[in-house]
């Protein structure tokens, strides 16, 4: 009888093995399903800085571009894109002004914290945001992976 027991008996080490691999199995999932919910973030804080160059001419400085949206400027979002998808070149003084064309909410947020459209709904427009000093203003939108710059010319 005793045989019996031993021969039915689970054997200690491959069920070792078998809890070990499952252990591996789970810190891999673990690992991927961490490396998906960091990446927005990343790409959040990394992509705006690839369009912080300036206008297509090149130049390095903000008086060489033109202007290319009169006061007052507003950037239709619609297609998950701001405007053209293309730097908007503004006089300083302009006032801006987005408004959402899309059937999905949006915002226009500053990289540095200047300003915050907070959520647009479908059809609605932001407040006013009027720019009064020279420079490159990148920004995002925080629900979709979207980004856009304002350049603002003296």
């Amino acid at each position: 009888m005793s045989n019996l027991s031993e021969e039915t008996r689970p054997k200690g080490p491959a069920t070792v093995t078998v809890t070990f691999k499952l252990k591996y199995l789970w810190l891999v999932v673990g690992i991927i399903m961490l490396l998906l919910a960091v990446s927005p973030i990343v790409y959040l804080y990394t992509a705006p800085s690839a369009q912080s160059t300036p206008t297509p001419s090149g130049g390095g400085g903000g008086s060489t571009a033109a202007v290319n949206c009169p006061n007052p400027c507003t950037i239709t979002i619609k297609n998950s894109v701001f405007g053209t998808g293309q730097t908007v070149v503004i006089s300083k003084g302009t006032t801006v002004v987005w408004k959402n064309a899309d059937d999905t909410t949006h915002t226009s947020t500053s990289t540095s914290g200047i300003w915050d459209t907070g959520i647009l709904s479908p059809g609605q427009s932001s407040k006013p945001v009027t720019f009064s000093s020279d420079g490159n203003f990148p920004y995002i939108c925080q629900v979709h992976p979207m980004q856009g710059l304002i350049q603002v010319v003296g």
